[in-house]
């Protein structure tokens, strides 16, 4: 059976933009829908109100927090504790602190505290070393460095070129001191204006900067360590007292070193153009005494 064919008057006009722009809006009113579904499933997800105060989790608590108990909460999750620790011992930390002004660094000196929290805290001897000797080479012997136009492969290598260079005693003990801190690869790598490699392949990411006139910037970042201590890539936090000060971080151990066997770790800083040149400027190890720290991990 066939169908008539359906005429239309011959001044009748399809109205396919108005077509078009109601099909359009449709989309877009789909497209808004679906977008802000998901917006509220993920935000739910990773614990973000979409009004009023930053809650991760459910504390059980029918009050709102003030903004000292949100920093707390806040640190908590920077260092990985708020989705591992127990909610109690996260709801009895938040109101030691308030009561005492202890900041969590100081809270986690104590043993019962740690293992309320599901930690286990272990001493490590520590040496500081310094991040980018390089810069702090004198400016000719830079130039030097600069031009040659591949890395050196060992020390030996870069005595071999020192002796072909003709390199002056003072210069050397610059160098000398520098290879203490960084190999040589490394410190050819900084003359290209390239940052440091660590063993795990990532950019070094130095954990104080020393910004000169006594002012050290401390933050999140690596460590060397033996790899059968603790493995290569794995996330710690770290205890470290900087200028009398308990401060708690969260780093990578994302390096190691011949020098580093058992509870040993390294712990690189970056030291501003405020310091003198090597071989005058004092090491980091010569600077900053806290001579062990703590590696803390979650109780296995």
């Amino acid at each position: 059976m066939r169908f008539p064919k359906r005429e239309f008057p011959s001044n009748f006009h399809f109205p396919i933009s108005l077509f078009m722009r109601s099909t359009t809006e449709r989309l877009i009113r789909k497209s808004l829908v679906w977008f802000v579904g998901v917006g509220f499933c993920l935000m739910s997800l990773v614990g973000v109100p979409l009004v009023g105060s930053w809650i991760p989790y459910d504390l059980g608590w029918d009050r709102k927090m003030d903004s000292f108990t949100e920093q707390r909460l806040q640190e908590l999750s920077e260092l990985g504790l708020l989705q591992t620790a127990p909610k109690g011992s996260v709801r009895a930390l938040l109101k030691h602190q308030k009561e005492t002004g202890q900041s969590l660094g100081k809270i986690l000196r104590d043993p019962v505290w740690c293992q309320k929290l599901g930690l286990q805290s272990e001493s490590y001897k520590a040496t500081w070393y310094m991040s980018n000797p390089y810069d702090l080479l004198p400016p000719d012997l830079q130039k030097k460095i600069r031009e040659r136009s591949y890395p050196f492969r060992s020390r030996i290598h870069v005595w071999q070129w020192c002796r072909k260079q003709k390199i002056s005693r003072k210069w050397r003990r610059s160098l000398y001191a520098a290879l203490i801190e960084t190999t040589p690869h490394n410190l050819w790598r900084a003359s290209q204006g390239q940052r440091p490699f660590t063993k795990n392949g990532q950019f070094l990411e130095p954990i104080v900067v020393d910004h000169g006139e006594g002012y050290l910037e401390v933050r999140n970042g690596h460590i060397a360590t033996d790899p059968g201590v603790i493995p290569t890539n794995s996330d710690v936090l770290l205890l470290v007292k900087i200028q009398g000060v308990d401060r708690i971080l969260r780093v990578k151990a994302a390096d190691t070193g011949g020098a580093i066997k058992g509870k040993h770790v390294d712990l690189p800083i970056t030291v501003g153009p405020e310091a003198k040149l090597l071989p005058d400027t004092r090491l980091p190890k010569n600077y900053i005494r806290n001579r062990t720290v703590q590696i803390i991990t979650p109780t296995t």
